[in-house]
């Protein structure tokens, strides 16, 4: 019994102490597992290194690979690949030492909340709160100076005239939906012509083409950009729900 239980204990000190570094290094950097990949590559931006490939090499592959991928030059990062094949040359107290001064870093960290990095989605709601007229004539000088810009925003950005002139199936299902309010529509298309309101109004449903009535009277511009905007938001509820995508609306669908 004796021999049995001090084998037990052989074994289990064997295993405790078969690593002991890498177990001490998965404890001492656990805090890097708990950062964003954000966060993960502004703590370790400045660092040396040594110091960036000893912090790579304790977090998921996941968060390697998104590392890597942030950055552009190319011979740095050769260098960082290199150090991570030359890491047991470091002594554990210089270890230990680099991951207290990451942790004391990290107190020093930005909330995920604060990290934006602007683009199409950031400028397509900035967009929609702007007056459609002033919105446009930004999106007008945006495609002009920055057409890569432009295609990021419009994969966000959509405006009632985008409504009006969707494919021929999609603008069957859009103003079929039980949703569209026949009074708000004939706020929102005010200051279209004729042709355009029939070509519209041909798409609701027979009860519903029934109730509406255009307006021929003045009505305030609050008003027209209420019920348009109204319309836009269900559309943009559509497509989070999935029922069809931006590209479906801007007639870009994918062919097979």
């Amino acid at each position: 019994k004796k021999e049995v239980l001090e084998e037990f204990y052989f074994k289990l000190l064997s295993n405790q102490n078969k690593n002991p570094e890498k177990d001490n290094n998965e404890a001492l950097f656990e805090f890097l597992n708990k950062l964003n990949n954000e966060q993960f590559f502004y703590l370790l931006a400045n660092e040396s290194s040594r110091v960036i490939a000893l912090a790579v090499d304790q977090v998921s592959d996941s968060k390697k690979q998104n590392f890597f991928g942030r950055i552009d030059d190319p011979l740095q990062k050769n260098e960082i690949i290199m150090e991570i094949g030359n890491l047991d040359n470091i002594p554990l107290e210089a270890v230990v030492t680099i991951a207290n001064d990451l942790k004391q870093k990290v107190a020093f960290l930005p909330a995920p909340k604060e990290f934006s990095r602007g683009g199409g989605e950031s400028m397509a709601k900035i967009l929609s709160q702007m007056d459609a007229d002033e919105a446009q004539q930004y999106l007008d000088q945006i495609q002009v100076d920055d057409v890569e810009l432009y295609n990021d925003i419009k994969q966000y950005y959509l405006t009632f005239e985008d409504l009006l002139n969707m494919p021929e199936h999609l603008m069957k299902d859009f103003w079929m939906n039980p949703d569209v309010d026949p009074d708000n529509l004939a706020k929102a298309l005010r200051s279209y012509d004729e042709e355009v309101t029939k070509v519209i109004v041909a798409y609701l449903p027979k009860r519903k083409q029934a109730m509406f009535t255009p307006i021929d009277k003045p009505i305030s511009k609050k008003d027209i950009r209420a019920a348009r905007a109204q319309l836009v938001s269900l559309a943009r509820t559509l497509v989070d729900e999935g029922q069809f995508s931006m590209d479906d609306i801007f007639g870009q669908e994918e062919l097979e």
